[in-house]
This record gives structure tokens, C-alpha cells and sequence, in this order.
């Protein structure tokens, strides 16, 4: 577990990055969330191990990495890019709100090259 002062915030970022899927040996781009979420998509997500997609890479500090899972009874069947519709629908019919000011100003910065931002969503406890 990590510890972080931003962890008290209830707002949550929603990425694609590169997954190496270890069973299949097969590269897939998963939706990853920034930390465990409050209410019910805590069901859903997972703390996942990242192996490294290349041997060139150098090893990064894999704590605190979130998946969402597609089922809340397996561990590695993760939600892929192509599944970010659903997660939204999902997610608006629970509680959640995207804040897409944040989301446009976070994407316009373009700040990230290895994985890819969809959206930050806040939860209405």
C-alpha cells in the first residue's frame, strides 16, 4: 500500500496503458485507475503486478497500480480500451461523475506518453 496525501481525494483518473498478459503472451491495453475507489466499482478493481513489456525497460516501482477487472470473481480478465463506453455507462449508473473540465485540461496537457488518459471521475458518497 502506498501512502500519499493525494490518496484522500475522492477523484479518480482512468487510463489505457500497455499490459503484458502473461497467460495469453499477448500485449493488451487495459483500463487502469489511479488508486482504490470508494463505492461500488471497488468491486471491480484490482492491484495488479505490470511485467515489463520489453527486456529493454527498465523495472519502474509497480505500487499502486489498479485495474478494472471485467468480472468481480476472476482476477486477470481486465477491461480493455475497447470496453471504455461500458465502464463510463457503468459508472455514471452508479454514483460517479466525469468531470470533463478537469478531463479536457488533463488531456490538452498531453502529459503522459506510455499510457493514455480517458477521463477523471469524482464519486458522489
Amino acid at each position: 500500500m502506498c501512502d500519499s496525501p493525494f490518496s484522500q481525494i475522492t477523484s479518480y483518473t482512468f487510463s489505457v496503458e500497455p499490459y503484458l498478459n502473461t497467460f495469453t503472451k499477448q500485449y493488451e491495453n487495459i483500463i487502469t485507475i489511479d488508486k482504490m475507489p470508494a463505492g461500488p466499482l471497488a468491486s471491480l478493481v484490482t492491484h495488479y503486478n505490470s511485467p515489463k513489456l520489453s527486456p529493454f525497460q527498465i523495472s519502474d516501482n509497480n505500487c499502486c497500480k489498479y485495474a478494472i477487472r471485467r468480472y468481480t470473481n476472476r482476477e486477470s480478465c481486465f477491461l480493455t480500451a475497447e470496453d471504455a463506453p461500458s465502464l463510463l455507462s457503468y459508472l455514471t449508473a452508479n454514483g460517479y461523475t466525469i468531470d470533463t473540465n478537469i478531463t479536457k485540461i488533463i488531456q490538452r496537457a498531453d502529459i503522459s506518453r506510455v499510457k493514455k488518459m480517458i477521463c477523471v471521475v469524482t464519486y458522489n458518497i
